[in-house]
C-alpha cells in the first residue's frame, strides 16, 4: 500500500475517510491552490499505523463492488416535492421513510452558501438537502457522527458521491442493516473555491444568499441576493456550468474514478435518466426530471420497496440505464481544454480560466479544420 502523506493527487478523492479514521488524529483536511482539500499529515505524531490507507477507497482491493440487479424510472408523487427536487425526487422520498422510522438523513446542502453534508432528522429540515449542487461536498467531521447515530440504533441514510460513499463505508467496516448507502451518478466535481470566485466574478461585490443549478431538466445557473433575483443564464452561457459540463474544472482522481462504472459501492444508485426509451409512453413530461434508481443491494431492493407507495415507478432493465449515462460506463476523460485550465488557474481568475481555456481549443479546432480543406484542395480560390 502506499503511504497517504506521499500519495499523488489523481489517487485522493479528498473523502476524508483517512483523516476520520487516524487514531492520532494527525491527519488534517487542507485545501490546495484549486481550492480541493488533501490529507496532510503530522509526521511527528504518526505511528505508521496504516489504518488511513486501509480506509482510502483509491487503493487496490479496498472496496466491494455490486452489480445493478435491476432499473426503476421513477418520480416523487408529491407534485410540490417533485418540483423542488432535482430529477425525479427519489432522495427526497428515501429520506422522508428513514426519518419516519426515527432515523436520520446524511446529505448535502448549500445553505450560507457553503456547499457542504449536514445531519437531518426532522422532516421540515429535508428541504435544505434538495436540488443539485455541482461542487465537491465538505464532509469534513461528519463521519464520527454517522457511527455515533448507527451505535444509538438509528436508521441512517447517507447520500453522496460514490467516492464518499466508499470512504463512509470503509471508515464504518462492518455495515449494520439500519445504515443505507445511496451514491448519485457523479460527473466529477468542481471545488468550492471555483464556485466562490465565480460567484463574486458574475455578482460584482453583492452578497449571494441562494444558488440554484438546474430545474427538472432545465439546466441553468441562478444567484439570488437579499434585493431578488440577481443572476440568470443558461448552463451553455455561464462560464461556470460550461467548465462543468467540459469536464475541465474537476479535482484530478475524476479523471480516473474506479466507481465511474455500472459497478457500484452503493445499496442504491440514483441520478437522471438519461437514454430513457419509450419515455412517452410514461403518464409524465420527461422535461420535468426522471430519477433512475439502480437497486445494488437486497437492502437497496427494501428500501425502494418500502417507499414504492410514495412514487411511480417503472422497472426497466439495469442495461438501458447503464447505456444511457456515460457515468455509468467510463470516467470523464481530460482534454486539452483541461490541460490548459489546469496550468492558467489560478494563476488566472477562474471565468478568465475559462474562457481562454475554451477558446484556445476553439481557435486550434477551427486552425485544424482549414488545414484539412487546405490539405484536400477544398479551399475557394
Amino acid at each position: 500500500m502506499s503511504s497517504i502523506a506521499t500519495k499523488k493527487k489523481k489517487d485522493c478523492s479528498g473523502c476524508n475517510a483517512c483523516a476520520e479514521a487516524c487514531p492520532k488524529h494527525c491527519i488534517e483536511m487542507i485545501p490546495d491552490k484549486k481550492g480541493f482539500l488533501y490529507p496532510k499529515v503530522d509526521t511527528s505524531t504518526c505511528i505508521d499505523c496504516g489504518v488511513c490507507t486501509k480506509v482510502c477507497p483509491f487503493e487496490d482491493g479496498n472496496i466491494h463492488l455490486n452489480t445493478p440487479l435491476t432499473a426503476y424510472a421513477a418520480w416523487n408523487k408529491d407534485r410540490e416535492q417533485y418540483l423542488a427536487s432535482s430529477s425525479g425526487g427519489a432522495a427526497q422520498v428515501f429520506s422522508s421513510y428513514i426519518i419516519n422510522q426515527g432515523g436520520v438523513v446524511y446529505g448535502c446542502t448549500s445553505d450560507d452558501m457553503r456547499i457542504r453534508h449536514i445531519r437531518v432528522d426532522a422532516l421540515s429540515d429535508l428541504h435544505k438537502l434538495q436540488s443539485s449542487k455541482y461542487v465537491q461536498s465538505d464532509v469534513r467531521g461528519l463521519f464520527i457522527k454517522v457511527k455515533a447515530d448507527l451505535k444509538a440504533n438509528k436508521p441512517v441514510l447517507f447520500i453522496g458521491t460514490p467516492c464518499q460513499v466508499a470512504g463512509l463505508k470503509n471508515y464504518i467496516k462492518q455495515i449494520p442493516e439500519h445504515l443505507y448507502l445511496v451514491d448519485l451518478i457523479c460527473h466529477g466535481v468542481p471545488s468550492q473555491q471555483m464556485l466562490n470566485e465565480h460567484i463574486a466574478h458574475v455578482l460584482n461585490g453583492r452578497t449571494a444568499k441562494q444558488i440554484s443549478f438546474r430545474k427538472g431538466e432545465q439546466f441553468r445557473f441562478e444567484i439570488t441576493t437579499q434585493c431578488g433575483a440577481a443572476y440568470f443564464a443558461e448552463y451553455h452561457k455561464d462560464k461556470y456550468y460550461r467548465a462543468f459540463f467540459n469536464g475541465i474544472s474537476y479535482r484530478e482522481s475524476c479523471y480516473r474514478c474506479p466507481f465511474a462504472r455500472k459497478e457500484r459501492a452503493s445499496d442504491i444508485t440514483i441520478g437522471d435518466f438519461w437514454g430513457l426509451q419509450n419515455a412517452a409512453s410514461l403518464p409524465l413530461n420527461k422535461e420535468e426530471g426522471i430519477s433512475v434508481m439502480l437497486p445494488l443491494t437486497e437492502k437497496g431492493n427494501k428500501l425502494i420497496s418500502a417507499t414504492k407507495l410514495e412514487m411511480h415507478a417503472y422497472e426497466r432493465s439495469a442495461q438501458e440505464a447503464i447505456d444511457g449515462n456515460t457515468q455509468l460506463q467510463c470516467p470523464m476523460k481530460g482534454t486539452l481544454s483541461r490541460r490548459i485550465f489546469n496550468a492558467l488557474y489560478p494563476m488566472l481568475p477562474f471565468d478568465t480560466a475559462v474562457m481562454c481555456s475554451i477558446i484556445h481549443c476553439k481557435i486550434r479546432t477551427l486552425f485544424k479544420i482549414c488545414t484539412n480543406r487546405i490539405t484536400h484542395g477544398f479551399v475557394r480560390r
